[in-house]
């Protein structure tokens, strides 16, 4: 964290349910139960925002600078250690994410190695199974399930706007072989003349 909130100043808002940003002036800052005209990196501080309600904030969504241009993801690379846990884990396998105010569940999607046990490090894939979140790469994070314990550091982390664009595209691309199925060997469609045709057998 870093730089300074004042009064007046436009933030940005996020991620909402949707992965968006949306830009809020900041209306009055408290500090201590006393109004102030600003406040830094390492303060505490309440923030008046206009045109919000208490449905639109969670924990875990941050508020920056405009200038950033933050994007939201549903999932990220992480190299973990597993602490303990008193048998295996495979991919699916589902544990509880802390990454700074982040608190979430989250599925192992892949992994390098085909099981981890108590003691081993790996480089996994996790996607959030609820909301989109503001990650950013280097942030330590823990995950934790029953007796299961791990660590581990945030490595890559995959935007949700080139997920929608993957997604995207394999739409496309599953249309374009539907269509072209349809073009090779569908059913032609039968005219006029044929259906008359037909008519006229059946009457003689």
């Amino acid at each position: 964290m870093a730089g300074t909130i004042k009064v007046n100043d436009t933030l940005l808002l996020g991620p909402n349910s949707v992965g968006e940003f949306v830009p809020l002036p900041v209306k009055s800052i408290h500090r201590k139960r006393m109004p102030v005209s600003s406040v830094r990196c390492g303060q505490t501080a309440s923030f008046a925002l206009r045109k919000v309600t208490k449905r639109d904030v969670r924990k875990g969504m941050v508020m920056l600078d405009s200038r950033m241009n933050p994007v939201s993801c549903m999932m990220f690379e992480a190299e973990i250690l597993i602490l303990h846990h008193p048998t295996t884990i495979k991919p699916n396998y589902q544990a509880m994410l802390h990454i700074g105010s982040i608190r979430q569940t989250a599925t192992l999607v892949s992994m390098t190695k085909e099981v981890l046990r108590t003691g081993d490090r790996d480089r996994v894939m996790f996607r959030f199974i609820r909301l989109p979140e503001y990650i950013r790469t280097g942030t330590r994070m823990v995950f934790r399930e029953g007796r299961t314990k791990a660590v581990g550091t945030v490595v890559n982390v995959i935007p949700q706007s080139t997920l929608s664009q993957q997604r995207g595209k394999l739409k496309d691309k599953t249309n374009r072989a539907c269509l072209f199925l349809v073009r090779r060997g569908g059913a032609k469609p039968i005219t006029n003349s044929k259906m008359t045709g037909k008519k006229q057998d059946n009457k003689l």
